[in-house]
Parts: C-alpha cells; structure tokens; sequence
C-alpha cells in the first residue's frame, strides 16, 4: 500500500516526500482554460487555487517528484465535460503527457475514450466519481483500459474485497484514507462545492414538522424522537465535513479516517490509501501524511490488527471522536 498525498505547489514535493507519501495527484488548470470557461467552470472539482497554474510549474513539480522515485496524477474528475471543453482537455492532456505525467484520474467515460484516442498507452485510473460500485463496473472499466479503480467512500470492506477479487491483479485499486466524506454519494452528484457552500454542507435549515396522516400535530413522543434523528443527523454532517474543518488539540485533521482499516485493506489487495485535501493548507497535508504513513509503517512491519487499531486511536489523540463511529469511512 503507498500513501498518495493531494499537492498543489511544486514546494510542497520534498516536504511531503520526506514524510512518507510516495504517490501525488494534482490538478492541472491553464490559464487558457479560465480565459476559455472562466474560473468558476471547474476541471477538477476543486477551485483554481487548489491547481497547478502552468504547465512550467507542472514539469517543476514533476521533476521533483519523480527525484524523489513518487509519480504525479492529473484529476480529470469532474462529472462530464461538454463537447465544446473536451479539446480544451486533450489539449492538457497531449502537454502534460509530454511533461511526463504518470496517469489521468478520469470520471467522465467519454473523456477516457477521448483520452485513450489520442494516447493509446495513457494510464486511465478510474476516479470515484465514475461510480466503480460493483463488479461488472470494475469489468466496464477494465475493458475500457483503466488501469487503476478508486473505489467510492461509501463501500464497505467486503463489497471492496468482492469487486477487487473480480478485477484481478491486473489492475490496481484505491482507497480514500484520510480527510473528508460526503454526506450521500458524490459518485451520483452533479453540484461543486465553492465558498456558498452546498445544502448538504450546511444545517441551517427551516422546516415545518408535517405529519403524513389526518393528525394534526406530532405526538410529544414522536416530536422527541424526531429531533433526536434530526440531532444525530446534524452530528453525521459535522463529521462528514471534517468535524467542521478543525484541527485537533496536536494540530492533526479531524474527520473521515479509515487508518484503523489498514490491516484488512491490505490483506484484501488495495494498492493506494488516498489523502483528500488538494485545496488543504501545506501544514495539513503534511500531517496528513505523516499520520498515514505512521499506520502504514506498523501494517508493513506485521503489527497485529488490534494493535494497530489501538496505535491508530492513539495517536490520533481524539479517542472520544474515533469512539463515535461517525469518522469510520469502513466501519
């Protein structure tokens, strides 16, 4: 298993490097581009500021990386492309190719075709939001010359297990790891996150309590239950969107983790533990990476699953949070 850590500057190479990640993925996004569909039409899901602005400061990046043996992966991963963005797209593909790119993580099938057009032999690793969710996706795929699956957030270990048993050795498979969830799937969402915010981001919501049959109001007992759901959702949210962004008191990120995960991810054949966080701060990154790559020693070491259960909680140093289930991607 190699840590894959998100990176949006070129400084941010032998920082990350020197504390275990051993894999990166950017975004790409040239100026042509914001001057062609403006800045608010998004390539990779992520604003420009989380994207490499050049395609100098892209072969920069790229020769620090691979010094440091660590290829570099371009996200494609919007949802669809139009028509008319595609040869904006191919073009950067066809540059950054050329600058040495190792793979492009693609959502949009149609631009794996595309892609797969004009460089025959370009890697394709299949983002999640292509919705890889059961085997004969993972077959779709692999017929289509994918050569990596990033598995959706939302699957459970065994489903994983499955689909990478039908997949077979000829393809490699990911996983989130670290940093932030979705509240429902963002496989089957077609909005972008930006500084608004998106409704599933936020509880600031006004409702009216509507029962569905001919009483007129809710029951005291039903009233109660009701908020108590709607309490436990708010909480969900919370955790989902990385416990509102916070850091803990050791200055590590809280919110989705699948760390205590790792002794099965491995024995089940995933290849790649992917951090979120291409528009993070360098300094969460960099603990990012350091806490991954802590629990990844241990697994490749043969530490027992229990104690590197117990060594994950532990130096996360929020256990009351680990305790409440709502940070466990795979739990």
């Amino acid at each position: 298993m190699k840590v894959l850590a998100p990176i949006s500057s070129v400084d941010e190479v032998e920082m990350l490097a020197a504390n275990g990640a051993e894999e990166f993925y950017c975004g790409v996004l040239p100026r042509e581009w914001i001057q062609k569909f403006s800045a608010g039409v998004w390539m990779n899901r992520r604003n420009p500021q989380a994207s490499l602005p050049s395609y100098e400061e892209f072969a920069q990046l790229i020769e620090s990386a691979h010094a440091h043996g660590a290829p570099v992966f371009i996200a494609l991963n919007a949802p669809y492309y139009t028509a008319e963005q595609l040869p904006s797209i191919l073009e950067m593909v066809l540059e950054t190719d050329q600058l040495g790119a190792d793979a492009y993580i693609v959502s949009d099938i149609g631009l794996m075709l595309a892609i797969k057009s004009r460089l025959p032999d370009a890697v394709i690793h299949v983002s999640s939001l292509a919705a890889p969710t059961n085997r004969f996706s993972v077959d779709l795929y692999r017929q289509l010359g994918a050569s990596r699956i990033v598995f959706p957030r939302s699957l459970h270990l065994d489903e994983i297990s499955e689909m990478i048993e039908a997949g077979g050795p000829q393809l490699e498979y990911e996983v989130f790891i670290l940093n932030d969830g979705c509240v429902y799937e963002e496989s089957f969402c077609f909005t972008s996150h930006n500084q608004v915010g998106a409704f599933c981001t936020t509880d600031n919501w006004e409702f009216v309590w509507s029962p569905s049959n001919n009483e007129s109001q809710f029951s005291e007992k039903e009233t109660a239950k009701l908020e108590r759901h709607l309490q436990q959702y708010r909480e969900f949210v919370w955790y989902t969107n990385s416990c509102g962004c916070s850091l803990s008191a050791e200055g590590l990120p809280l919110g989705p983790c699948g760390l205590c995960a790792l002794p099965r991810l491995h024995a089940i054949g995933v290849d790649s533990l992917k951090i979120v966080g291409r528009e993070a701060s360098p300094y969460r990154k960099l603990a990012s990476v350091q806490l991954v790559s802590e629990v990844v020693k241990s697994v490749r070491s043969g530490m027992p699953e229990q104690q590197v259960k117990d060594k994950a909680v532990r130096i996360r140093k929020t256990p009351e949070k680990c305790a409440s289930g709502y940070m466990c991607y795979y739990k």
